[in-house]
């Protein structure tokens, strides 16, 4: 059955606005990260989370330290950079024992001008499995996940596994600007012996905390710029 001919125009410019809209929201849901997303707005408070700790020691290395150890030691590290560049930092733990995925989530949600960043190391059952990695999920957070990854693939030139959305627990129920990041597979024998070093920790911690300033820095511009 052919339609007539004057179906085709005028029906599809009626049409037309909503399959734009229909390309920009399945654009919407992909997680790659796109140039000029959102950033995270004004921050003076960086909430470093240690992943793991106490009876929960993480990924098992190749050899040396678990991962609660290796996070811990890289969180404080971060802490002390960004302190020496005046920020206030909250670390949902300071020392070898557990906390809830809750009470890490608290730590941000009570603060109204806070960024999220949680610190972990990767574990794969493929010994080969490398690189870096950084997860956010709202889109306020991609900007700063991208910085960090940026920084953090520098550091030792590892290979870069690019930023992802993930509904990880506490980034869906974080109510800040929140990413994770995974700094290295301890499962690899090589890359698990760069990240044992404490060089390469005290490297990776400077190129978080160069990432995290970079971030607070394009936004005090930004309003500068308004003024």
């Amino acid at each position: 059955m052919e339609l007539p001919k004057q179906f085709y125009f005028p029906n599809l410019y009626c049409i037309l606005p909503l399959l734009i809209l229909v390309v920009v929201f399945l654009t919407g849901c992909t997680s790659t990260f796109v140039v000029g997303s959102r950033g995270t707005g004004r921050f003076d408070t960086v909430v470093i989370d240690a992943g793991h700790g106490g009876f929960d020691r993480g990924a098992k290395p190749a050899s040396g330290i678990y991962e609660k150890d290796l996070a811990l030691d890289t969180a404080r590290r971060v802490t002390r950079k960004l302190r020496e560049n005046g920020l206030h930092v909250v670390e949902t733990r300071t020392g070898d024992y557990f906390v809830t995925l809750d009470q890490r989530v608290m730590a941000s949600n009570r603060l109204s001008d806070s960024i999220f960043v949680s610190i972990h190391y990767n574990w794969d059952k493929k010994k080969k499995a490398s690189g870096i990695e950084t997860f956010y999920l709202n889109p306020n957070s991609s900007r700063l996940a991208s910085r960090i990854q940026s920084e953090m693939v520098a550091t030792y030139h590892g290979q870069d596994r690019g930023i992802k959305s993930r509904k990880l627990y506490v980034l869906r129920n974080n109510k800040r600007p929140a990413v994770l990041c995974e700094l290295g597979f301890i499962s690899n024998s090589a890359e698990n012996g760069k990240v044992q070093s404490s060089q390469t920790r005290q490297k990776l911690a400077e190129n978080i905390a160069k990432a995290i300033l970079a971030e607070r820095a394009s936004f005090l511009s930004q309003s500068a710029n308004d003024r």
